[in-house]
């Protein structure tokens, strides 16, 4: 089947690949030309030197190796959409010199203009055989290479799936760091020894898994230990106390009193039957007292009265009063009483690890 679209090298191409092949000095690709071949589609000639008809001319937008294994390179320019109004059926490469060095032919496109409305941006390439990749000057300079949409829509999608990737990536270790930061911190303020209060319910063990803590005990309060750490942790006290008399001030407690006052008056003793009363002198003789008996007392010796019938006597007590000492009934039941003074109930946890 014979080839409708082809392209070649021309004569003076043939002779600047050679030349190259030589002296190691690459051809120079520079530009390329499109035409319309003059309303009909052309035949590439290695005679010719120009286009039947061009139409448009740029630089090169990138000139690679396609194929290593046979040496096709491929020749690109890009027209821009603001350029147009014209048919495309040949194309042809060009040094700097403007020397052509290859003619193609191509199936034939109209290049709209985007001042007619319909403008678009379309790129032409041409894959030419040479002796040796190696002598060809190539043009893979991104700096210099203009994109096609489809080119900018892959590379577009490459950088956003990389973008994403690396953002998700990205976002990951910042996140890592953060947290290794807030841990760090974290640390910082609670090194093992740490006492902490909380005025809800919080079990730390669940909320920091990588520390370790316990719990003080219900129902403590807090005292400040000694300076050099010996007592911290140890516990006592009381919320309620006895006191004894121990625990009284070491006061004298006496009761004293007086009596009141009352007049007893006079009083009589019960009828006791004859009877005589001692206490008084002794007599010297045993008769009674009368008549012409004479009867002398001895004061140095006791002796009784006569003997009386049964009488009564009289006493007069008076007013007087007594002194009065004694003991008090207990001032209360022994019982303890709460000495726990007015407070907030809180949590209270202490890292050890």
């Amino acid at each position: 089947m014979v080839r409708q679209f082809y392209a070649l090298l021309t004569h003076a191409g043939e002779k600047a690949v050679a030349t190259a092949a030589l002296t190691g000095v690459p051809v120079g690709f520079a530009y390329m030309a499109v035409g319309d071949g003059g309303g009909y589609l052309p035949l590439p000639d290695a005679d010719q030197n120009a286009l039947v008809n061009e139409v448009y001319r740029a630089p090169l937008n990138r000139l690679i190796i396609a194929d290593h294994r046979q040496n096709i390179i491929r020749a690109e320019i890009v027209i821009p959409a603001q350029k147009g109004g014209f048919w495309i059926r040949e194309a042809a490469l060009f040094d700097d010199s403007g020397l052509c060095l290859a003619v193609a032919n191509l199936p034939e496109s109209f290049k709209p203009e985007l001042s007619s409305g319909a403008g678009r941006q379309q790129a032409v390439n041409i894959w030419i055989a040479v002796s040796n990749a190696a002598d060809v000057n190539l043009i893979a300079d991104p700096a210099v290479i203009m994109a096609s949409v489809s080119e900018v829509e892959k590379a577009k999608s490459e950088v956003k799936d990389y973008v994403d990737e690396m953002g998700a990536q990205l976002q990951h270790m910042v996140k890592s760091e953060i947290s290794q930061a807030r841990r760090d911190m974290w640390e910082e303020d609670n090194p093992v020894g740490t006492t902490r209060f909380f005025n809800q319910w919080l079990n730390p063990n669940e909320k920091w898994p990588w520390s370790e803590w316990i719990y003080t005990g219900e129902n403590k309060t807090i005292r400040i230990g000694k300076a050099d750490g010996s007592d911290v942790g140890q516990t006592g006290g009381s919320d309620t106390v006895t006191l004894t008399r121990q625990h009284l001030p070491a006061a004298p407690i006496t009761v004293t009193g007086v009596a009141t006052d009352v007049d007893l008056g006079t009083k009589e003793t019960l009828p006791a039957g004859e009877h005589v009363h001692g206490g008084v002198p002794e007599r010297n003789n045993e008769w009674e007292l009368g008549g012409g008996v004479r009867v002398l007392f001895d004061p140095n010796a006791a002796g009784s009265t006569d003997s009386a019938g049964e009488h009564i006597h009289q006493i007069a007590l008076g007013s007087h009063s007594h002194i009065v000492q004694g003991e008090t009934e207990n001032l209360g039941q022994g019982k303890s009483l709460s000495v726990t003074e007015a407070h907030t109930l809180l949590m209270c946890w202490s890292r050890v690890a």
